[in-house]
């Protein structure tokens, strides 16, 4: 009988042994699950972060592939335009608008959508007016251009100047109601309204 007792004793510790492992792994795994929920947004937020990384790293080795082929095809159109967009992407704005420039003086002046995003390079390396007045000028060719009319706007808002960002971006709507520019001014005229 005293082996007997002994023997339920010790299969007794064991079964302890195994249900308190056993809680102890359940809690560990939920302690794990918590940790790997909780962890979910910032593993996302640093996945998000190292394909921007790798992005811009990409871009930057574009951009040198397109200033070795402008060195020696310095009015090629393509490469001239692709190396001011992608500075731009890169927010490397005053070699942008270099590249803008060259091609609006030297390749092709009469492209709108060129000289606007021209424009906002000017305006985002420091040359503030210089930007502006380039698309006052386009504006004044063409009253509803609405690209030139909405980047007018952020830039008036940059500044602070909220009279005159609503102004345009009214005008903005105005040109074009149902365009997806125009309802993006017109979102910005009621948020603008609401906070000033």
């Amino acid at each position: 009988m005293g082996t007997s007792s002994s023997g339920n004793a010790v299969a007794l510790a064991i079964a302890l042994v195994v249900v308190v492992s056993g809680g102890s792994y359940a809690l560990s795994r939920l302690a794990l699950q918590q940790a790997q929920e909780e962890g979910a947004p910032l593993a996302k937020q640093r996945a998000v972060e190292r394909e921007a990384a790798l992005r811009q790293k990409r871009m930057a080795e574009l951009l040198k592939t397109l200033e070795d082929s402008i060195a020696t095809h310095p009015l090629d159109s393509m490469m001239v335009i692709s190396a001011g967009n992608v500075s731009y992407d890169l927010g490397q704005f005053d070699k942008a608008a270099q590249y803008y420039e060259t091609f609006l003086t030297s390749i092709d002046p009469s492209k709108t959508a060129v000289r606007i995003d021209y424009a906002y390079a000017l305006f985002q390396s420091g040359n503030v007016e210089k930007g502006k007045n380039v698309l006052l000028a386009v504006i004044a060719k063409e009253p509803k251009n609405q690209s030139a009319l909405f980047n007018l706007a952020v830039m008036y808002i940059e500044e602070s100047n909220t009279e005159k960002a609503l102004e345009t971006f009214r005008e903005c709507y105005k040109a074009d109601p149902a365009s997806d520019i125009g309802k993006r001014a017109a979102l910005a005229v009621q948020q603008l309204e609401t906070t000033t």
